[in-house]
């Protein structure tokens, strides 16, 4: 478990947070943000990750979401193949490899969030700060 993990942090760690393009083709389906909005509003199970910094969850979260960490990737194999895991970062690239990485383990409904938490300010939630990404907290 702890193997995942780190490939995963690592994976992470090699995508710039400075310039995340938009999602080119991929086999993990892009979820808007009024879907999640329609998902958490009725009710439906389905889990909400987080693949962005500590520093960044203390500036903005999306109530209900839990940061991928080691605790959350053990969680994450507990769950059913079938089960629906939503992905999210500050505008989707990160989030995208953590779903991909997840899809390759035999989940079935793995979600990308599109345009990550920021897109979640603009759309669903103004009172979510928006920020701009940085290499670290003290580049703020």
């Amino acid at each position: 478990m702890k193997t995942i993990f780190l490939s995963l942090t690592f994976l992470m760690a090699l995508v710039s947070c400075s310039s995340e393009p938009e999602i080119k083709s991929s086999l993990v389906p892009q979820m808007s943000v009024q879907e999640l909005r329609s998902l958490s509003n009725d009710g439906e199970m389905f889990f909400l990750f987080d693949v962005r910094q500590a520093w960044e969850r203390e500036i903005a979260q999306i109530e209900g979401s839990q940061i991928l960490d080691e605790k959350a990737t053990k969680l994450i194999s507990t769950l059913s193949p079938d089960s629906l895991i939503v992905f999210h970062c500050r505008t989707g690239r990160r989030s995208q490899l953590a779903a991909e990485y997840f899809q390759t383990q035999g989940f079935t409904r793995v979600f990308n969030l599109k345009g990550g938490i920021d897109a979640w300010s603009i759309q669903i939630d103004p009172t979510v700060s928006r920020y701009k990404s940085t290499k670290s907290k003290n580049n703020n």
